[in-house]
């Protein structure tokens, strides 16, 4: 495997962006019959399973060093339907690219993650092991700066309807969030990490199955250039909008790791915090 990696010039931040690996598994138990679980039980050994190309993962892991990222960002669906098994394989698979990151990496949670309340602690516990102490859980949204970027933590990944993969924020949340992005970024550039984008390819609202509830009051923030981007997974073909062709901010959608082969670098000048994105194939 190959892929031709835009150079690196001095002066940039360089972060190595993917989503969507969706390291499910094909186990059986019988309480998965009782639930959303049986769903995406089904959907992971019927469809998404022979498609996954977890080897992915590796190459990114083997080939950092090349990459010249100064940190790495998932943004969610580590899992199928969240299970304490399938986020301990996640773990395992992710190892590598955590050493090579040397503890420089972030995740935000994904709807498959977050499945089924029922194991809510098996994704906090990941969240914990892969945000390595910088971010807690029960914090979210919560901002963290590394180098030129202030990085917003952000989580609208919740159990929801069988027939829904919708994300949604808590009035709190929101509250929250208003908050942070009303008051002057702590960097150079302002980045908002999530599963969930405001929109979708060339700009279009995602359906009402899979949307982020209530995205127009996160589109208005950006427009007021609370943030510059937004780095989102979700949307498992890759995507980019630019701030004058969308919602006022950069739009990346890395796509899904596993299934598309695609990820993104994004280069952020520690000077001006001017965003370049790059969306690339393995």
């Amino acid at each position: 495997m190959t892929v031709s990696l835009p150079p690196k010039m001095v002066g940039i931040f360089r972060i190595l962006h993917f989503s969507d690996i969706h390291a499910g598994l094909v186990e059986w138990k019988w309480k998965y019959l009782l639930d959303k679980r049986f769903f995406g039980r089904l959907n992971q050994f019927s469809c998404r399973q022979k498609r996954l190309r977890l080897e992915n993962i590796a190459f990114l892991a083997e080939n950092y060093s090349a990459i010249n990222a100064d940190m790495a960002l998932c943004t969610g669906d580590l899992t199928s339907i969240g299970s304490p098994e399938e986020f301990d394989n996640a773990l395992k698979l992710l190892k590598p690219l955590l050493e090579a990151a040397d503890g420089n990496f972030l995740y935000v949670p994904g709807n498959h993650d977050a499945y089924v309340s029922q194991n809510h602690d098996a994704l906090v516990n990941a969240f914990n092991i892969l945000n390595d102490g910088k971010a807690a859980f029960e914090e979210l949204p919560t901002t963290f700066t590394v180098g030129p970027v202030e990085f917003i933590l952000l989580n609208p990944a919740r159990p929801c309807r069988i027939w829904q993969s919708t994300g949604e924020l808590s009035p709190f949340v929101w509250q929250k969030l208003d908050y942070i992005l009303s008051n002057p970024a702590r960097a150079h550039a302002r980045v908002l990490a999530t599963h969930f984008p405001i929109a979708g390819p060339r700009n279009h609202p995602l359906s009402w199955r899979t949307k982020f509830i209530d995205w127009q009051r996160l589109a208005e923030h950006a427009r007021n250039g609370a943030f510059q981007a937004i780095l989102s997974g979700h949307v498992h073909k890759s995507f980019c909008t630019a701030p004058e062709n969308g919602c006022g901010a950069w739009q990346i959608g890395a796509g899904s790791l596993t299934i598309y082969d695609t990820f993104a670098i994004i280069d952020v000048n520690t000077n001006t915090g001017e965003i370049t994105p790059n969306l690339l194939k393995i």
